[in-house]
Formats: structure tokens, C-alpha cells, sequence
């Protein structure tokens, strides 16, 4: 016998697109037995450590946009005061961009980390 593509593609076909036996029982929507899906706690292995682990996050996103407002005070406010200038305008805006950014992600952090924590 010989074997051309369309007959391994028939033949593949064929046995892809059979259908599922045995035929699914459920009650609901697909044929999916809802009432056997549920959660178990008892599955998880260390749910102490998730929340460890969003508290520890917690602290380090606040850290990060707390010192990210440090920065910016004293890179803007404090600096000049003792002669330190940032000479260029593209350094300045430099200097605002990774101050913003560091405090969107710190404050990001803290924020998700809280809200995973308490709910």
C-alpha cells in the first residue's frame, strides 16, 4: 500500500476530530461536571508563605517610592542649596523621569501587594 499526503492527513484527520469517548455526563455548560470542581485549600502546599512574600513586597514597594521621593527632594530641592547644579536641561529631565518611574513602580508594588494581602 502506498501512502500519499492526503491519505495521512485523512487518516490524522479522522482520528483528531473523532469523537470523545465515553461521551461526557455533566450537567453543565461543555459537558462538565461542576459540582466535582471546587477549591481545596488543603492543596496548597504553603499558603503562608504567599502572604510572607506579599508583606515582604509590601515594604519594598513603599521603601522604593518613599526613596524615590527622597531622590527627588534631594536631587531638586536640597541639591542646589549646597551648589550641586545639574548643568543640562536633558539631565534634569532625566532625573524627573527615573524619579517618576521609581515611585510608579514602588507605589505599584505596595499597592498590589496590600490589596493581594487584604482581600
Amino acid at each position: 500500500m502506498t501512502t500519499t499526503p492526503s491519505t495521512v492527513f485523512t487518516a490524522v484527520a479522522a482520528r483528531v476530530l473523532a469523537a470523545p469517548s465515553p461521551a461526557p455526563t455533566g450537567e453543565g455548560p461543555g459537558g462538565i461536571d461542576w459540582s466535582r470542581i471546587h477549591p481545596d485549600p488543603s492543596a496548597v502546599p504553603r499558603p503562608d508563605l504567599f502572604y510572607t512574600i506579599m508583606n515582604g513586597l509590601l515594604y519594598i514597594g513603599a521603601f522604593a517610592a518613599a526613596g524615590a521621593l527622597m531622590a527627588g527632594l534631594i536631587a531638586f530641592g536640597v541639591g542646589p542649596i549646597f551648589g550641586a547644579h545639574i548643568v543640562s536641561d536633558r539631565g534634569r529631565s532625566m532625573m524627573w523621569k527615573g524619579v517618576l518611574i521609581a515611585f510608579g513602580v514602588g507605589s505599584f508594588t505596595a499597592i498590589m501587594a496590600f490589596l493581594l494581602v487584604k482581600v
